[in-house]
């Protein structure tokens, strides 16, 4: 088994918990506050989910993604975090926006060449995720610390591994513009 298709099944059996709402796993935790809910499952520890959070989401989703969806869709946001290695460097998160947005974030603490590694099978899980969980757009967005160097190589492997969709999009962002606290 490569190491791609290792990534890929860890990651369809985390997320698989959300997809179907089994609690499958004693691990996970689901907490929820205002319109936010966090579904934190392995290593990660749960946080409350303060209105500057909510805005942080929203605000993330809405200018930095460029999501267009209208306001009520944003009134519902269901995250799930996991890491995917023993290292702690590699991170994903599942972002649920009311329903018919599904992002994926990719986040490296490290080389950033690691994202390279590790995009195919982000893409792989997330493609699957969205087409049995029925949402409309997918957003698959790499977090790293000089996007616009990584640029040209994670446009090219994004090209070669994503359906040829419109509505199937790749965002590069640096780290810092992340809205998420830090582990």
């Amino acid at each position: 088994m490569t190491q791609v298709t290792q990534i890929a099944s860890q990651i369809a059996r985390v997320f698989i918990c959300v997809i179907c709402g089994q609690n499958c796993d004693d691990r996970w935790i689901e907490y929820r506050e205002s319109s936010i809910e966090y579904r934190v499952g392995g290593r990660d520890t749960i946080e409350a989910v303060t209105n500057e959070q909510t805005i942080r989401l929203q605000t993330f989703i809405r200018s930095t993604l460029g999501c267009g969806c209208p306001d009520e869709v944003l009134e519902w946001i269901q995250c799930t975090h996991t890491e995917l290695t023993q290292e702690d460097d590699t991170r994903i998160t599942r972002i649920n926006v009311g329903g018919r947005l599904l992002v994926y974030v990719l986040e490296i603490e490290g080389p950033d060449w690691l994202a390279e590694e590790a995009l195919p099978a982000v893409i792989a899980a997330a493609t699957v995720d969205r087409a049995t969980s029925c949402f409309n757009r997918l957003r698959v967005v790499v977090a790293i610390d000089d996007p616009e160097e990584m640029k040209p190589r994670m446009e090219r492997i994004f090209n070669g591994s994503a359906p040829a969709d419109e509505k199937v999009h790749l965002h590069l962002v640096h780290s810092t513009d992340l809205p998420f606290d830090k582990q």
